[in-house]
């Protein structure tokens, strides 16, 4: 499958994940986009997929140029995957207060979602560290841009959203109460999109390792 394709039919799943999503919450008010939701399960298989396709990318790349980055990518992923069904960032949240003693705050509640944000983080950290390795396949620089930009928008709405203080900065409670609703539904559809773009990004690079591998075949056959 070309990357064309992939990029349409990710995007049309992606889109109607979210579609079914928001109507059940529309139409019975199951909210299928927490924790536990089938959108839950849906950013699961997106993040299992993108660690395969890493895999694949670290297998393809052996026969030339062997590098690190993929390895700790794929390790990258598969945590994220296990922390979309552990919830691995609440925890840590909850064992930090109980280890320090920390009272919970309006600060320190937003823990977790600022661990969501320092994954991404620390994923531009390797992706800087190993830049001369990956930075070949500009063709998917795009896609990495869209979802770190989906990423961290997702981050700031889980913090704004996480209690009404900050919106009740700006709007009084009535309204605060009404748009964090709204704002909080728009948080899964960010990851997920966000999530599609890494597998787009990856998927790019590794038709184009693998078109790489076959030249070099073809080369050595003649």
């Amino acid at each position: 499958m070309n990357a064309r394709k992939l990029l349409f039919l990710v995007l049309i799943l992606n889109s109607l994940v979210v579609v079914v999503a928001l109507e059940i919450n529309r139409r019975i008010g199951v909210n299928h986009f927490k924790e536990g939701g089938f959108v839950t399960i849906y950013s699961f298989l997106q993040l299992l997929a993108t660690f395969g396709i890493v895999l694949l990318i670290n297998w393809y790349s052996r026969w030339k140029n062997p590098s690190l980055i993929w390895k700790i990518i794929a390790l990258g992923f598969i945590f994220l995957a296990t922390d979309e069904v552990f919830t691995i960032h609440e925890n840590i949240d909850f064992l930090i207060h109980r280890i320090f003693g920390i009272e919970e705050t309006a600060v320190t509640d937003r823990i977790d979602d600022l661990l969501v944000g320092l994954y991404g983080l620390l994923g531009i950290g390797v992706l800087f560290v190993y830049r001369n390795e990956w930075k070949i396949y500009r063709e998917a620089f795009p896609f990495f841009i869209f979802g770190f930009a989906l990423l961290f928008s997702m981050v700031t709405l889980d913090v704004i959203t996480n209690r009404h203080d900050i919106l009740y900065l700006i709007w009084d409670h009535h309204s605060a109460s009404t748009i964090q609703t709204y704002l909080s539904l728009a948080e899964e559809p960010l990851k997920v999109f966000s999530e599609a773009f890494f597998i787009l990004g990856f998927y790019i690079i590794l038709q184009t390792v693998k078109a790489r591998k076959k030249e070099s075949a073809v080369t050595k056959a003649g």
